[in-house]
């Protein structure tokens, strides 16, 4: 069976693809200047034409989405090495949790966090980016209203964290392709959410799983490496 591509070779591939991004993006910034600019203008010469400002409004959200879509795969395909340092978990997911509760509560949606201490070592940036990634797709999922519960710590050797959502769940037949590169069953997801906290938690020795039951929810389980015992 033949080897998959080295580390050195993805390392100089991510540099790559990220040098291309960075190219697209400098004139999808220079867009976004110009698209500002040309509203102003019409607004001063044409107040009345709603229909043309409408145009550029959809130019300027399709330019947002193209940036956000190229901010994800950076993500996705980083170089970067985690920085393991000894951390606990539970404080590590509270501070998110802190972070993430007024847009959670804005929407109607409540947020419960209830993890139990856990010594691990984990790039604390990487890893909230991780976890950020499973909790704005429940909060994407839930839309208006419903709950989301984070619960976990030590268990069987390994610190569990578990992410609860009561929404409409997924459909049987998508479910085996949530970790594809660039599958999405939202229209605002760019498909790479899942797969970048897959890999950044395999990344550390970890691992995540999704189990779904349409009208019931969805629960994310991710996997972490105890660090020397609970």
């Amino acid at each position: 069976m033949p080897e998959g591509p080295s580390r050195s070779a993805l390392e100089f591939l991510g540099r790559l693809a990220g040098g291309l991004v960075h190219e697209i993006k400098n004139p999808l910034s220079t867009l976004t200047i110009n698209l500002t600019l040309l509203k102003e203008d019409l607004q001063a010469a044409l107040p009345d034409d709603r229909a043309l400002a409408r145009r550029v409004e959809a130019l300027e959200a399709e330019v947002r989405r193209l940036e956000s879509v190229l901010d994800d795969f950076l993500r996705y395909a980083g170089t970067r090495r985690p920085d393991l340092q000894r951390r606990d978990l539970a404080q590590v997911v509270g501070e998110l949790a802190e972070f993430l509760g007024p847009g959670f509560t804005r929407d109607g949606i409540e947020l419960r966090c209830a993890v139990g201490p856990a010594r691990v070592r984990l790039d604390a940036g990487l890893f909230k980016q991780a976890l950020l990634n499973v909790l704005l797709n429940a909060q994407q999922a839930l839309g208006r209203g419903g709950r989301v519960t984070v619960t976990g710590g030590p268990e069987g050797g390994e610190a569990r964290l578990v992410v609860a959502d009561d929404g409409p769940g997924i459909a049987p037949d998508v479910l085996p392709r949530v970790f594809d590169v660039y599958f999405s069953a939202s229209r605002k997801g760019s498909g790479l959410g899942l797969p970048t906290a897959r890999r950044i938690l395999e990344e550390h020795g970890g691992g995540i799983d999704l189990a779904s039951t349409p009208g019931r929810g969805t629960v994310v389980t991710i996997r972490l490496p105890l660090d020397g015992g609970a």
